[in-house]
């Protein structure tokens, strides 16, 4: 797997896969790149895919930059600009779409189309905001979860993996939530806590109207992470958004329902073409 060295001489760590218009994909918190293996494959057979494995995470060096959501943006940029990719269509999830936005200033002129999985402008709630993290989550939160996640990470893990999944995956698919418990238990706590911190002091509710590209908002039907207000948000404040809801899955529609998730991309990025050609005057 090839890594590029980043401006503070993290690695980050990258598969390239296919040949075609470039498309990124970003994973989420405490995930790493191959959580999107198998959407990787089929979207390789079309494009050239190019699936990040962000600092701080497995398989990537922390690095000496601070480890903050402003920093996985700039991550993403120098990624894009050290290998002049041009016409770019970027996936983000959880995290990795709140990294996508903090990236698309500097990406302006390469990002082509934005996917969003399942993600929120804030994750904490107030008076204000009701469509952060499920729950109530607020501010006051955090510190607890702070410290939840320094002192027994394993068992933080345990709690929360099965939670990003629907309520039925537990009984229908155990193998797979193992699976996702097993590869974020790996990663480094201490990382993962400053990163928790950094989400949950953002806030793009402001910042998401200025996003031109065209934005794809993915939203699984059972999450118990983020309710549906929150995808349709970001949706809603983007300049070309559209809200999609893919029925019987939660946090992860890319694993729990790949067929479905796969054909929605698909059917994204036909479109975008589709209307880029009849721009230009090839199509009447």
């Amino acid at each position: 797997m090839p890594v590029h060295v980043l401006r503070d001489g993290a690695a980050m760590a990258y598969a390239d896969d296919g040949v075609g218009a470039p498309l990124l994909l970003i994973h989420g918190w405490a995930a790493h790149g191959g959580f999107f293996q198998d959407l990787a494959a089929r979207l390789a057979r079309t494009r050239r895919v190019l699936t990040l494995t962000l600092r701080g995470h497995l398989g990537s060096e922390p690095g000496q930059a601070p480890l903050t959501i402003e920093t996985l943006g700039e991550d993403i940029a120098e990624f894009a600009e050290a290998l002049d990719l041009k016409a770019v269509t970027a996936l983000g999830w959880s995290m990795g779409a709140m990294a996508l936005w903090a990236a698309a200033p500097r990406l302006e002129g390469r990002l082509e189309a934005i996917i969003v999985e399942e993600m929120a402008p804030r994750l904490t709630n107030d008076a204000d905001w009701g469509f952060g993290l499920s729950g109530g989550y607020a501010a006051s939160d955090v510190a607890s979860t702070l410290s939840e996640i320094n002192a027994d990470w394993p068992a933080y893990v345990a709690r929360f993996a099965p939670r990003m999944f629907a309520p039925g995956a537990r009984a229908t698919n155990p193998d797979l939530i193992e699976w996702a418990r097993a590869e974020m238990s790996s990663t480094d706590p201490a990382a993962m806590a400053r990163f928790w911190a950094s989400m949950a002091a953002q806030d793009f509710r402001a910042r998401l109207p200025a996003i031109a590209a065209p934005m794809l908002v993915l939203h699984g039907a059972e999450s118990q992470v983020y309710p549906d207000g929150a995808t349709a948000f970001v949706a809603s404040a983007a300049q070309n958004g559209a809200h999609v809801i893919i029925p019987g899955v939660g946090h992860v529609p890319h694993l729990e329902a790949p067929d479905a998730f796969f054909q929605q991309v698909e059917a994204f990025t036909r479109t975008k073409r589709r209307l880029e050609t009849k721009s230009g005057g090839a199509v009447p």
